[in-house]
């Protein structure tokens, strides 16, 4: 699952490399060729891609997700713990305060928004630009993704602003902050690995301490020098990531079973 402004697409690299697995990339609702949701949230997010892998018949998985997408990762892992095997979030969003995101909650943010992004994601040198500079730490995004950027441009402006909006409404509590602010475990046993750049501009390094706290278990990878987006920063790091996560969900799995052979 990707993230704001990326989609299925950009998870090429990664699924082209995987051998010996099924893989799946969906376009999260707004992105893509996906119709945009009319109030978009990480549960229903969450819930229209259970809904896609249902149709699909996957009832057992590894779930990769990066910003947007490691959010909506980690809802699913919540809502069907039996079901995920491994987790990896990739500067997953969510976990902490993204003061980008809460700007389009300011008045009247929301209307210049939808002003200044058919514009702005119409531009190939703005694109490459915010990718530059906010996302990829100065390395230049690969030409397929501006292409769908920029052709997509006007398509992609509700998806970006109720993607922004369902982050922000999150105000953090994806990290197992319940309401009243005191923290809670997510109820996923399974392996999880967390990837985090150490200079992400979007989604602080600080964060993987909500990650810590809702899944104490997670092991996380800190890179030195990549920014925000590592499919396109360090894709061969990356694929390792994703296959020891493979290796370690079935290891879990085999590990619950035999579990559950003994009680019985």
């Amino acid at each position: 699952m990707h993230g704001i402004l990326d989609s299925s697409e950009g998870w090429s690299h990664l699924c082209e490399a995987l051998p010996g697995v099924r893989r799946i990339a969906f376009d999260l609702p707004g992105f893509g060729y996906s119709d945009p949701p009319p109030r978009g949230s990480i549960a229903g997010y969450a819930r229209d891609i259970a809904e896609g892998l249902e149709m699909l018949g996957v009832d057992r998985m590894v779930l990769v997700g990066h910003s947007l997408g490691g959010a909506v990762a980690a809802a699913l892992a919540e809502m069907f713990p039996q079901r995920v095997t491994a987790l990896v979030l990739l500067a997953p969003a969510g976990f902490g305060r993204l003061a980008l995101a809460q700007t389009v909650m300011i008045p009247g943010a929301s209307k210049l928004m939808e002003v200044a992004l058919p514009v702005l994601l119409s531009s190939r040198l703005a694109v490459t630009t915010v990718y530059v500079t906010m996302v990829t730490n100065g390395k230049c995004p690969e030409p397929g993704l501006v292409e769908r950027v920029t052709t997509r441009g006007p398509c992609l402006v509700s998806g970006v602003r109720e993607g922004a909006r369902s982050l922000a409404r999150a105000d953090g509590r994806a990290d197992g902050r319940a309401r009243s602010g005191t923290r809670r475990r997510i109820a996923y046993e399974g392996p999880v690995h967390a990837v985090w750049g150490e200079r992400d501009r979007l989604v602080p390094l600080s964060h993987r301490r909500g990650v810590r706290a809702a899944f104490p278990q997670t092991r996380i990878h800190v890179w030195k020098g990549m920014g925000h987006h590592a499919a396109r920063e360090r894709a061969d790091a990356l694929l390792a990531v994703v296959e020891q996560a493979v290796l370690d969900g079935r290891a879990h799995r085999r590990q619950v079973t035999e579990s559950l052979r003994d009680a019985a």
